[in-house]
């Protein structure tokens, strides 16, 4: 059940008024909540929950869901107005846009290569609302292996955080694959399970023989199991704070000890949030497919 005290009731009040009174204030940035100093992904998460579903009460839901490293980015959109749900680690804040020029000047900054980026992911569920036409689907590999590293580190952390309250029980991953190693796959997920939520990476090692000496080679770079089919997996909890950045560790390790050179040379593809809508991510650091699940 929706709150209706305190900064829930004042979050969907104002997200009504910015979104439909002709008198609101553009441009504006409104705090509708405060994190305490020092709260980690799953406290803010936490916080921010019931505010959102109480916005969500008032004025439907989103036009298109999303985050960047340091906060969520979800948009409600009619013909006139965009409304911002965006933030950083230590607030919320809602703002009301004029929609075509606020999306246009976003599609600028994405296209200058600016930083950072609007958002790190988005996620079109068709949501009702209007489309300006101005949306970026565009992608860039990183300039270098930390950069990209960082990346997808900030990108894995951001869906741990909002994703849940966002769009609740959902996962979401991609797959990988280097030019110099083709055809290999390397899976990467978050998985919102309630009882065990975790970070997952797993890698096909079949044309290894696995040795004793093949396994202190895997573990070096961050594996820490392989099964019967020989893949090697790594699983972090996402209550630990640190398991993001260790997670992106793992995978840029693995990819540069198989031979890659540059981020340039890492395609993600098959990239999707439980299957449903258009998932986009700008900022996972290195190239993309153009369709979900298309590969060389």
């Amino acid at each position: 059940m929706t709150h209706t005290t305190g900064p829930v009731r004042y979050a969907a009040d104002l997200a009504e008024s910015l979104l439909t009174h002709a008198d609101a204030e553009l441009g504006r940035s409104f705090t509708i909540l405060t994190y305490e100093e020092g709260s980690g992904l799953v406290d803010r998460r936490t916080a921010l929950q019931p505010v959102y579903e109480a916005v969500v009460a008032r004025v439907g839901q989103p036009k298109l869901l999303g985050g960047t490293t340091y906060g969520p980015s979800v948009r409600w959109s009619n013909r006139e107005r965009t409304l911002l749900l965006s933030g950083d680690h230590s607030e919320a804040t809602l703002s009301a846009h004029p929609g075509e020029s606020f999306a246009r000047e976003e599609f600028w900054r994405f296209d200058s290569g600016s930083l950072p980026y609007p958002y790190t992911w988005q996620l079109d569920r068709h949501g009702p609302g209007r489309d300006h036409g101005w949306t970026f689907h565009g992608h860039a590999a990183a300039d270098d292996w930390t950069s990209a590293e960082e990346g997808l580190a900030g990108l894995l952390a951001s869906w741990a955080e909002h994703l849940p309250v966002q769009a609740p029980g959902d996962w979401a991953g991609f797959k990988l694959w280097a030019a110099r190693d083709w055809g290999r796959t390397m899976i990467v997920s978050f998985d919102p399970s309630e009882t065990n939520a975790e970070f997952h990476v797993a890698i096909e090692d079949k044309d290894h023989e696995q040795t004793l000496e093949r396994a202190v080679e895997m573990r070096a770079r961050g594996w820490r199991d392989v099964d019967e089919h020989r893949w090697w997996r790594t699983k972090l909890p996402v209550t630990d704070p640190t398991a993001a950045a260790e997670l992106a560790r793992v995978v840029i390790t693995d990819l540069r000890a198989r031979g890659t050179v540059c981020p340039d040379e890492v395609t993600a593809w098959d990239i999707s949030a439980g299957d449903n809508g258009e998932l986009w991510v700008p900022g996972i650091g290195v190239d993309v497919s153009p369709r979900r699940g298309e590969h060389h």
